[in-house]
């Protein structure tokens, strides 16, 4: 099991696979993650992608994120994640969604919930998401491709901060139109930290 290492839920114990299979972020990596971000947390609507056991969703609630959408491609992850949300009573701020986040078909349908998710708001249709985590496996090149991918979608707010963790040997993907804010390395791990523009016509 792993702890939520901070805000009104720090110190709670999440299920996590017993094989090894999640690989959670490790607690130094995630409390400087979460220093970096600082205020961005409070009132964002949160995408976490390849989420794991969701660790790094539940970690942005428990710091004052008003909503989080976790997606992962496996479903046995899904469960964890499930059960996770309910061990938080974070159920309804929380969408759970099994997808592959490398095709179009998954972005579209997380596009969809979202919209219905948040009808009540002017606009009721997207971008909606302020924050993104993307922790997807190390040495399989789905980090620059899903960065490609999310980059052409319009599920982003202007402004929004997209968080990734990498292995340490790869750099950051030099085709994105984003500013990279931070780019840190904690042994065999890299923490890139995107911004996209405020505006359109931002370079």
């Amino acid at each position: 099991m792993v702890r939520i290492s901070g805000g009104s839920w720090r110190g709670r114990l999440l299920h996590v696979p017993a094989d090894g299979w999640i690989r959670p972020s490790m607690g130094r990596v995630r409390e400087s993650l979460f220093s970096m971000l600082a205020q961005h947390v409070v009132g964002a609507t949160v995408l976490d992608l390849c989420a794991g056991c969701g660790l790094l969703g539940l970690e942005a609630l428990s710091r004052g994120a008003r909503y989080s959408f976790f997606v992962d491609l496996e479903w046995k992850a899904v469960q964890f994640i499930e059960k996770n949300v309910t061990l938080c009573g974070a159920r309804t701020r929380s969408t759970v969604l099994q997808g592959n986040i490398l095709h179009k078909g998954t972005l579209n349908k997380i596009n969809q919930l979202a919209n219905q998710q948040f009808a009540d708001q002017k606009p009721a249709t997207g971008p909606h998401f302020d924050l993104v985590f993307l922790d997807p496996p190390y040495r399989q090149g789905v980090a620059a491709v899903a960065l490609r991918a999310l980059e052409q979608s319009s599920l982003l707010t202007p402004g929004a901060r997209i968080v990734v963790e990498q292995e340490a040997e790869t750099g950051p993907e030099t085709a994105l139109p984003w500013s990279l804010v931070q780019n840190r390395r904690y042994g065999d791990t890299r923490i890139l930290f995107w911004q996209k523009p405020t505006h359109a016509e931002d370079p």
